[in-house]
């Protein structure tokens, strides 16, 4: 969610190698169920800057509460495909913004309680409960093929690869890798205010027996560099495609405050509102990292 507002400094930080940093997010909303689902999502990412572009390595830790009526996609909850025949969960996966199990499989036993008892024609259980692990480890690149010149905006290809390493079982991930390219693109505005268009396609990786849309996602935004550049005020709208046929598309509205510290050091600052039933009803997001 962050990556977008942090994008166009990208370019200006060619002499800084090196990036660490970490966002905790913190979500709420019923995706499209009766239940409310609450998810924290932490990940941690380490960036290689190279003069025209980065390499991004992200170690993600997830925490979801609910019911299993809800799983995780790199990052973002969405209410799990329900087997019309059976009543067990299926996976669902979104490209959020982004699984798990099989429609001939029933839902896994909750951990840490001994009843695993399913409520009728929603594969999720009848009581909440809390599962915690390691994420979906993803890796991301950027290329600018572009800098931004008179008229012409600054324009950067992306692509990112996931590795199934989160727990289907847990709800944490689908358990199967997928693949995505995107590309992104800013202009300097008057006044001092920069837009931002990005877009991206993800191709799913499908568990046996479960049906996947690949997703499409885009975001529009405007920010706009304050106190001599050291502080960045951002806001978007995000759509992203249901991965679940027949499911609504998220779309939010996300607004960020950034901060350029001393030593390399960034803060930011988001938050966020649902304007679908694919989407959080509302979300927060803090992150910090340091560039050397």
């Amino acid at each position: 969610m962050l990556a977008a507002v942090a994008a166009p400094g990208a370019v200006s930080a060619a002499d800084e190698t090196w990036q660490f940093g970490t966002a905790p997010g913190f979500s709420s909303g019923r995706y499209g169920t009766d239940t409310r689902t609450e998810v924290f999502h932490t990940p941690v990412t380490v960036r290689r800057h190279f003069r025209d572009g980065d390499l991004t390595l992200v170690f993600p830790f997830t925490c979801i509460t609910g019911n299993g009526g809800v799983t995780v996609v790199n990052g973002i909850p969405v209410r799990k495909e329900v087997s019309a025949d059976s009543g067990r969960a299926g996976g669902a996966e979104n490209g959020a913004t982004r699984s798990q199990g099989s429609r001939a499989g029933a839902s896994p036993p909750a951990r840490g309680s001994g009843d695993t008892t399913l409520r009728p024609g929603t594969g999720a259980l009848a009581h909440e409960v809390t599962r915690c692990g390691m994420g979906d480890i993803v890796v991301r690149g950027r290329y600018y093929i572009l800098d931004e010149r008179g008229w012409m905006p600054t324009v950067a290809i992306r692509a990112h690869v996931k590795a199934a390493t989160a727990s289907a079982d847990d709800g944490l991930g689908t358990g199967r890798p997928d693949e995505g390219i995107g590309v992104e693109v800013s202009r300097t505005l008057g006044g001092g205010f920069l837009m931002m268009v990005d877009g991206g396609y993800t191709v799913m990786g499908e568990p046996a027996g479960v049906e996947f849309n690949n997703t499409w996602w885009y975001d529009v935004g405007v920010g706009r560099d304050l106190a001599g550049g050291l502080l960045n005020v951002s806001v978007f709208f995000e759509e992203y495609r249901a991965i679940v046929p027949g499911l609504a598309n998220a779309r939010d509205i996300l607004a960020a405050v950034g901060l350029r510290g001393a030593n390399g050091w960034r803060l930011q600052v988001a938050g966020y509102i649902g304007l679908s039933d694919g989407a959080p009803d509302n979300g927060l997001a803090v992150g910090a990292s340091r560039r050397f």
